[in-house]
């Protein structure tokens, strides 16, 4: 086995649950955490396991080690997937639809960044609802050196969280940009540094966990149908005003006014009876 292909053999999508907590991580370190179509197919796997888990309250995802969170697409496989205009569609296809899975995951979604955020790493992330980001870490979108493009739903999703005129800026240049630099832009919200991302995350997650899954889910909802990223709902408006209307007689909003006026912590339950 070539060296190539023991590296592709090991590559993998970690998965565990604790608490309600889902830990997805990005193992291929040996690439700098690179996806490969074998990786990306496992991550999709791995996205409906969360979805049809009622357990899981959030998920975090990030990458093995400290070198990257992930650095793209895997190199070899875009070069020989260039030879065939049909398997290149699919693959392009299959990032497309599990970049759109992960946005539109009914769980809070937290990325948490160390080194490289690179091309396809970048598109992940802004997949996430919420990126934490090690003060070390790079960011770059480069399909301009590589004489592609940024497909439309990723464009999308950039202008979105950094406006029109930083995201011409980051697809034009191709430059890297620091950490500090990415939370002035809105690339990530929150910074750390060191031993500090641990305690960020670990805040970030327990209020991730503690609200309640209804508001968390239809917000959700909401904020994807706002922002036209492909996760319109068929019957749109109607369907979001519903689900507005039915939390005032809901459990949580029994349980969290309850809280709330015996100033206490709510304990909000999912399914809700």
């Amino acid at each position: 086995m070539t060296t190539e292909a023991a590296q592709a053999a090991t590559a993998h999508i970690g998965f565990a649950v604790e608490g309600g907590l889902a830990r997805i991580t990005i193992d291929n370190p040996a690439q700098r955490n690179a996806m490969t179509v074998a990786m990306w197919e496992q991550l999709s796997d791995t996205l409906d396991r969360v979805a049809t888990d009622n357990s899981i309250r959030a998920v975090l995802l990030t990458g093995a080690g400290e070198r990257a969170f992930c650095a793209g697409a895997n190199i070899d496989e875009l070069a020989a997937a260039m030879e065939d205009p049909a398997e290149m569609r699919r693959q392009n296809t299959l990032i497309r639809d599990v970049q759109l899975q992960l946005e539109q995951l009914p769980r809070p979604t937290l990325a948490v960044i160390r080194g490289a955020c690179y091309g396809g790493g970048c598109g992940l992330a802004l997949a996430c609802d919420i990126r934490l980001a090690d003060s070390a870490a790079t960011f770059a979108i480069t399909p301009a050196k590589l004489g592609i493009l940024y497909s439309l739903l990723d464009t999308r999703r950039l202008v979105n969280v950094v406006g029109a005129a930083n995201a011409r800026d980051l697809l034009l240049t191709g430059l890297p940009v620091s950490a500090v630099r990415a939370q002035q832009i809105g690339l990530v919200q929150h910074l750390a540094e060191g031993a500090d991302v641990e305690a960020v995350q670990g805040e970030l997650v327990q209020s991730l966990m503690q609200n309640s899954q209804y508001s968390l889910r239809w917000t959700k909802a909401t904020l994807n149908y706002l922002g036209g990223n492909g996760a319109e709902l068929e019957s749109g408006v109607e369907t979001l005003q519903q689900a507005f209307d039915d939390a005032f007689s809901g459990d949580d909003f029994k349980e969290g006014s309850a809280a709330f006026l015996e100033r206490r912590r709510p304990g909000f339950r999912w399914p809700e009876k």
